[in-house]
């Protein structure tokens, strides 16, 4: 018997001879790809034991049980053998008026989380196939594993010409220690002096070469950026023009490239993954001005890409490509390793592995939070004698009520101190055995618990609060130890677990959990609201977890902090007398502003919700405004910051306000007019009521191979205008009004001005 340790890629389930086969490929520490089949496996799910089950034509096995559904009525385990057969049963089961349970898990998934696998695996066998690429097992002996596998990292980038024809193709490997850098451009050997370039004569020369590479290399992940919707689509449609077939899978599959209309493009194979940076970097939460990769490769790396300017581009790519192929591959090589390095430098990868070994799901299904919640919660279900419904069988109620938010108090206030619930969701999940199963056998238990919001679960049955405290104990242990990324995993998974009970997609939906959950914050912050009055202090705002007390400027953060730990033992005692439970809550002092000021609403009256900046630290911080947010233009965001600015220190702003007009109109901000917007379906969809971005995308000469999912455009005299006709003649009046005037009119409202009298005033002086 041989026994490897690898980290599992993909997972496929599929019909074989008529009988239903599971396939798993990954990595083992070598870098060589591994297959495990596992065949004559059976499709699993329940029926009522009362149910009569006869489906005509379709070969099926129905066993006793002791487990019941949430009905607390019996069922039996039915056995299918073959996908083929599943959809006749749902529609079986349709049409017959049977209510089946988890017939909608998936085999390949059902497998592994039965066997508590994830990611991690063990796998031992007598009988291995072993290719140079690809070591092949069938039925081997398997078990969780907590040895770490390294994945090798391939970033790919291609350029392309106006004319819709395939320049290069770029790429650079790393695998721990090794880096293997090439380029695959069209043209003559004597073009090109460097030694990574190689010369191919046409296009499908190239794809091929391109192909046989990655076949040689065989990388676990391959990223870019848009490396979905760009890269690997164009390439595919180019190879299909050419009769070529992009297999670039670990068995020499076709990659399976598909857009899901409001989720983005994906992409499949056998054996490997491909991330997009964009869509990676914002499901782990960075916030950047925007995800273009000139301003992210600044950000995180401090350096850029090689042509600066987006206006500039498509012309120097056309000059390299004719002139200075050197030139040209330099620049389309350094795209790829600036994804590595960001990669790298944000430690995404330890993040996504970490990920998948704290929730299960493989990489390509990591953004499914329903599908994580089902991993982990489904088999310890089972093991406590229920199956849980179908996702689609939910009854449907009125959605929950959402966090409390109270109205701040407008205008500047200084010397506040930040105190926030830690995890405060997750933490009333713990304190009071929020749980499905909780709420099903609530009846059944003597003194079940009861939540502030006057919702009951059981004191004896449940599942989540202890994967949540499993899940704590863990960040507690990665925060001490300093491991960032398994910190960050942690959060994301517990943080979930609220959207996923309050979500009409989970198959355990009922109002009373996410209610509980919400009417009971609502409880406990303003339970600390009213501490901190009767403190004497000043309570100026309050969001969900968090609340803003006003204190006296000799206040030492000591005495700030023991605030939060009184608040904390009062808590407990309170929790412990009136619900008979122990507190997992803790409000701890988060952070000071020296100053902050909260925005009216601009529409209505009183303060803005989650709207305010504030000075922490010497640093100036916005939340909600328009300075971090991205739909708004760099002209805005400078705009504001600097308002600010001035504001806190004490300054004047009018005359910066009309400065800052004139240095416009002068045209010294025209570089920082751009609008970024996104496309959710394609601008000639748009029939009625077009917006700016729209009418500005119309005007783009799109031939690519995917649809135009974003555009950046100004506004101009002749109305919007793409930044790809190098537009001119900028509409400053627009700019001034829509960008300006509503951040100058939030500060000037505290010196009783607004931004027309002041400008209106100015212009009438020179009549």
């Amino acid at each position: 018997m041989r026994s490897f340790n690898g980290f599992i890629l993909t997972s496929h389930a599929v019909d074989i001879g008529g009988k239903l086969q599971l396939h798993y490929f990954g990595k083992i520490s070598s870098n060589k790809s591994f297959k495990l089949i596992f065949d004559n496996q059976k499709i699993v799910f329940f029926i009522p034991k009362e149910s009569s089950f006869t489906p005509s034509g379709i070969k099926f096995e129905r066993k006793a049980s002791k487990l019941k559904h949430f009905g607390k009525t019996e069922v039996d385990i039915v056995y299918l053998n073959s996908l083929s057969d599943l959809q006749k049963v749902k529609d079986y089961c349709s049409e017959a008026g049977i209510r089946a349970f988890e017939l909608d898990i998936r085999p390949e998934e059902r497998f592994l989380m039965e066997r508590f696998i994830k990611g991690n695996i063990c796998f031992q066998t007598g009988n291995l196939e072993d290719s140079e690429n690809l070591i092949m097992a069938t039925n081997p002996e398997i078990k969780s594993s907590q040895e770490t596998i390294p994945l090798s990292t391939m970033s790919v980038d291609i350029e392309t010409g106006v004319d819709g024809s395939l320049y290069s193709i770029a790429f650079e490997q790393r695998f721990q220690e090794k880096k293997t850098s090439r380029v695959f451009m069209r043209g003559e050997t004597h073009e090109i002096q460097n030694s990574f370039t190689q010369a191919c004569s046409n296009e499908a020369d190239l794809i091929r070469a391109f192909m046989q590479e990655l076949k040689y290399q065989n990388p676990a992940l391959i990223i870019g950026w848009h490396v979905i919707g760009f890269d690997l689509m164009f390439l595919e449609k180019k190879g299909s023009e050419l009769g070529l077939k992009l297999n670039i899978g670990v068995e020499g599959d076709q990659v399976n490239l598909y857009e899901r209309k409001g989720a983005g493009f994906f992409a499949s194979m056998k054996g490997r993954v491909v991330l997009d940076g964009p869509v990676v970097l914002r499901s782990a939460f960075f916030k950047f001005d925007d995800f273009k990769l000139e301003t992210v490769a600044q950000t995180v790396l401090g350096i850029g890409k090689d042509i600066e300017s987006d206006s500039g581009k498509v012309e120097e790519i056309e000059r390299r490509f004719k002139e200075d192929k050197d030139g040209l591959a330099k620049y389309n090589l350094l795209d790829c390793t600036l994804v590595l390095d960001i990669f790298e430098k944000l430690k995404i990868y330890d993040l996504l592995i970490k990920r998948v070994t704290l929730c299960g799901l493989l990489i390509d299904r990591l953004s499914l939070s329903t599908a994580a919640f089902d991993f982990l919660y489904l088999p310890k279900l089972h093991r406590t004698g229920f199956v849980a419904p179908n996702r689609v069988d939910m009854l449907r109620e009125d959605a929950s009520t959402g966090g409390l938010v109270i109205e701040p108090t407008s205008g500047l206030h200084k010397n506040v101190a930040v105190y926030d619930f830690k995890s405060l969701y997750p933490s009333l999940m713990i304190t009071f055995k929020i749980d499905p199963l909780g709420r099903l056998l609530a009846a059944e238990t003597d003194s079940p618990i009861e939540t502030p919001s006057g919702h009951f679960f059981s004191n004896q049955n449940s599942i989540l609060p202890e994967l949540l405290k499993d899940l704590m104990n863990q960040r507690a242990i990665a925060k001490r130890e300093g491991n960032s990324s398994l910190s960050q995993a942690v959060k994301i998974l517990m943080n979930s677990f609220y959207g996923i009970l309050g979500s009409m997609r989970c198959r355990f939906y009922h109002s009373d959990l996410p209610d509980s959950i919400t009417k009971s914050g609502h409880y406990f912050l303003k339970y600390a609201m009213d501490f901190f009055k009767n403190e004497g202090l000043e309570v100026i705002y309050g969001d969900t977890d968090s609340i803003f007390v006003k204190y006296l400027e000799e206040t030492s953060i000591e005495r700030q902090k023991e605030l939060g730990e009184k608040l904390n033992k009062l808590l407990a005692t309170h929790i412990k007398e009136k619900f008979m439970v122990e507190s997992s809550l803790d409000c701890e002092f988060e952070k000071n502003f020296s100053q902050i000021y909260f925005t009216k609403m601009r529409s209505g009256t009183g303060g803005a919700k989650k709207r305010y900046v504030g000075i922490s630290n010497d640093k100036i911080e916005f939340t909600g405004m328009e300075a971090v947010r991205s739909d708004w233009t760099n002209l805005a965001k400078i705009f504001q910051k600097e308002i600010y600015n001035r504001f806190f220190r004490g300054e004047d702003v009018t005359s910066f306000i009309k400065e800052f007009i004139k240095d416009l109109e002068a045209g010294l901000f025209d570089d920082e007019l751009v609008y970024t917007k996104k496309l959710s379906k394609d601008p000639k969809e748009y029939t009625k009521n077009i917006p700016p971005h729209v009418k500005a995308a119309l005007q783009i000469n799109h031939t690519g191979p995917y649809r135009l999912k974003q555009v950046s455009y100004v506004v101009t005299s002749k109305g919007p205008q793409p930044i790809e006709n190098s537009p001119s003649q900028y509409d400053y009046q627009h700019y001034i009004e829509k960008q300006l005037k509503p951040i100058a009119d939030d500060v000037l409202v505290n010196q009783n001005l607004t931004f027309d009298s002041l400008i209106i005033g100015d212009q009438l002086s020179l009549l």
